[in-house]
């Protein structure tokens, strides 16, 4: 009888060892080739013109007239799907115009008559990083063409 006790404690132990001892046992994945890790690090970014955009800050004793063409650049295939359509492009270019009158309504660099192409970098940072609280795959965008003209009212 004893015998029996005893084999059948060594079965319900090397049940046991067995299944919780699965997962120190379990071989790990091979390192994936170096090349495909070269291919996943180089994700496409893809080039959304918004187009021109005219609006009118007014301030205190004058109003700044602002004239702007911006590309947004979209990381990965994907993001650029669900952005390019209708409803997604209308909700970034609104995006953008809010963004650009908040920048403008608190920068002084909009004010500058003449853009650089230091000053169009920086102003596509400032925009870049209000609208990535928004839409995160946006990921850079360049300044094709920027004028502000101040009228005294």
């Amino acid at each position: 009888m004893i015998k029996f006790v005893i084999m059948g404690v060594m079965v319900v132990g090397a049940g046991a060892l067995g299944y919780f001892g699965e997962r120190f046992m379990r071989p790990t994945a091979a390192p994936a080739p170096e090349h495909a890790l070269a291919d996943k690090k180089q994700e496409l970014m893809f080039k959304l013109p918004l187009g021109n955009f005219t609006m009118q800050v007014i301030q205190t004793k004058r109003s700044l007239h602002l004239m702007f063409d911006i590309d947004v650049y979209v990381m990965g295939a994907g993001a650029f799907q669900d952005i390019n359509g209708a409803i997604g492009r209308a909700r970034l270019r609104d995006a953008t115009v809010t963004a650009i009158a908040e920048l403008a309504e608190t920068e002084f660099g909009f004010e500058l008559p003449d853009a650089d192409d230091a000053t169009k970098t920086a102003l596509a940072e400032k925009i870049v990083r209000k609208l990535y609280v928004d839409f995160p795959d946006i990921r850079t965008a360049r300044v094709n063409t920027f004028a502000a003209v101040i009228s005294d009212r």
